[in-house]
């Protein structure tokens, strides 16, 4: 997935080898240029103790989601610096 097609607040589908068994939902929190900070909102229960150590929260590269839900709002512009 690329990063133009992941907003804030998208809910996303995604596999974690790693640090997660199973693939969990979490809702996009930040994007950054190869990757975004999840909140884990959804996970199997085999995975309770694994989303609890990561406080619920992990940053996750753009190739390791499965799906895109949506539900998020496109990335503000940039405001351009007025001058004085």
């Amino acid at each position: 997935m690329k990063k133009e097609d992941i907003h804030l607040g998208d809910t996303l589908t995604v596999k974690v080898k790693e640090d997660m068994e199973r693939p969990f939902t979490g809702t996009v929190q930040k994007v950054y240029e190869n990757s975004a900070l999840l909140i884990i909102t959804d996970y199997e229960s085999a995975d309770k103790q694994n989303a609890a150590e990561l406080n619920f929260k992990i940053v996750i590269n753009f190739k390791a989601i499965v799906k895109n839900l949506g539900g998020g709002r496109p990335n503000p512009e940039p405001a351009e610096a007025e001058e004085h």
